[in-house]
């Protein structure tokens, strides 16, 4: 399986999410398309642009819960 190189991988920051999950995955606020990205310590995080909101992934578990997101990088 290839995953985006600036994500990290198994190895580093637990499994990745497979593309299936991934694909259908959607930001509970908006319902937009998260993007894929990494918070300031190098963790695994799904950005929703449209409310820039940074959702941790935690061994390879999305936290779509708006109370454990963080703001999204300016970036983003």
């Amino acid at each position: 399986m290839s995953h985006d190189a600036s994500v990290p991988g198994p190895d580093e920051h637990g499994p990745v999410l497979s593309s299936v999950l991934r694909s259908s995955l959607r930001c509970p606020l908006s319902g937009q398309e998260l993007a894929d990205g990494v918070d300031d310590t190098g963790h695994p995080v799904l950005i929703s642009p449209a409310v820039g909101l940074a959702y941790p992934v935690r061994d390879g578990v999305p936290i779509l819960l708006v109370h454990e997101a963080l703001r999204a990088p300016a970036h983003f």
